[in-house]
């Protein structure tokens, strides 16, 4: 069992740690593919305060370590070609001006949950660069990277459309506390996206009722629902996380909601000790398939 709480960003002289917080959605809409071979999404986005730490050393030379659980170890990306490598190069070409380093990553965010581990690894990064050159980063160049990243450089509260460049930020949602249950396989974007392209008849959601959802939380109510596109999609690659959804429902009355991609479900409570009881009842639960369950506070803009 895991809590976290408000990590802050902080430097020494030789070094600077960073936050990569995760978020969740609160609801996403998916258009069809365009002609370039993406899909433009909408969604209303929230950071939490589960996050990876990433220490930035400077080095003779760039290299980069990820420090993952053991049982996590096989879905992690080559590390010459992950999101934060390819964030590094890619600003160093353009701002020869930033330092060489060394990059540790210690992974607290499930890898293919859905809850933005490798975007918010490179956000960080994205981030710790506009400190370094005083300079903002184009949000293009973010989005290049992955739909997630523009936000969660900032994070906070904010609609997202399009390719994650074009970003509403809200007033921040405060005093809303997730309870994550993380399933023991994770779920590849990619093969997801390829599965809702195969699906009849998508899901659409208007914008109007995301707003309902939005001004429900501010005024601290729950939402019964919250809509994800890529559910159906998510399930017809992992049946198993369907079967995870139904023990969730039967062994709690709470709405449980699926963020991003998957695999990860969550449900929204208003205070901590409402939140450690769940997780305590959904632990002794021992459901299968089950890797984490985990509390997150809304946290953000930062």
């Amino acid at each position: 069992m895991r809590d976290f709480g408000k990590r802050g960003f902080s430097t020494q002289s030789t070094q600077w740690q960073l936050s990569a917080y995760a978020k969740v959605n609160l609801g996403l809409w998916v258009a069809p593919r365009d002609n370039r071979g993406y899909h433009p999404v909408w969604s209303v986005m929230q950071s939490i305060s589960m996050a990876d730490v990433i220490r930035v050393t400077p080095s003779s030379h760039y290299h980069v370590e990820m420090n993952v659980p053991l049982e996590q170890r096989q879905f992690v990306p080559s590390l010459a070609n992950n999101l934060i490598t390819r964030a590094y190069h890619g600003l160093k070409d353009q701002y020869p001006e930033i330092p060489t380093v060394k990059i540790q990553v210690n992974k607290h965010i499930p890898i293919g949950s859905g809850l933005g581990g490798g975007s918010a690894d490179a956000a960080a990064i994205l981030r710790w660069a506009q400190m370094v050159i005083n300079k903002k980063i184009d949000p293009k160049f973010a989005a290049n990277l992955g739909v997630d990243v523009p936000f969660l450089i900032s994070g906070g509260t904010a609609q997202a459309t399009g390719y994650g460049e074009d970003l509403k930020y809200l007033h921040p949602l405060r005093g809303w506390y997730v309870v994550l249950v993380s399933p023991n396989f994770g779920l590849s974007t990619r093969h997801v996206y390829n599965a809702f392209d195969t699906l009849p008849n998508s899901s659409h959601l208007s914008i109007e009722s995301m707003q309902d959802v939005i001004r429900r939380l501010e005024l601290g109510s729950s939402p019964i629902s919250l809509f994800n596109a890529l559910e159906p999609a998510a399930w017809k690659v992992e049946p198993k996380l369907k079967n995870l959804k139904a023990d969730l429902r039967s062994v709690s009355r709470k709405p449980w909601f699926l963020t991003g991609s998957g695999a990860t479900y969550f449900t929204l409570l208003r205070s901590y000790e409402e939140s450690l009881a769940l997780q305590k009842d959904l632990v002794n639960r021992k459901m299968d398939n089950v890797a984490g369950i985990d509390i997150a506070e809304f946290v953000g803009p930062f």
